[in-house]
């Protein structure tokens, strides 16, 4: 549904007591969505792995050719796969539209 979208991802509170907050904006593309368990698979386009923290709360933004869209989660495994960066991002509660600020139904 999002595949080949660009991605803005941002680090919005760090869950770890000892954990680091980064404020830095990582460029990502959708490579798959998975609608029925809520994972967005994003592919890092600059950066490295390990500067993503699987201890910390995200904002995803997702730019499509009529709407930009956004949600929050977590980044649940981060890996290495054909030549490609990948982070397994679980969504929490949807998408929102930025500029209206109201949720978005999920589509197929």
């Amino acid at each position: 549904m999002y595949e080949g979208n660009p991605v803005d991802l941002q680090m919005e509170k760090v869950i770890s007591a000892d954990g680091i907050f980064d404020d830095s904006t990582r460029k990502c593309q959708v490579y798959k969505y998975d609608l029925e368990e809520d994972y967005i698979y994003l592919e890092l386009k600059e950066g490295d792995l390990t500067s993503i923290s699987l201890d910390a709360w995200y904002r995803c933004y997702i730019s499509t050719r009529s709407e930009l869209l956004y949600c929050t989660g977590v980044v649940k495994e981060r890996y290495r796969s054909q030549d490609m960066n990948l982070l397994k991002f679980r969504i929490k509660n949807g998408f929102y539209n930025v500029y209206e600020g109201r949720k978005m139904t999920k589509r197929a």
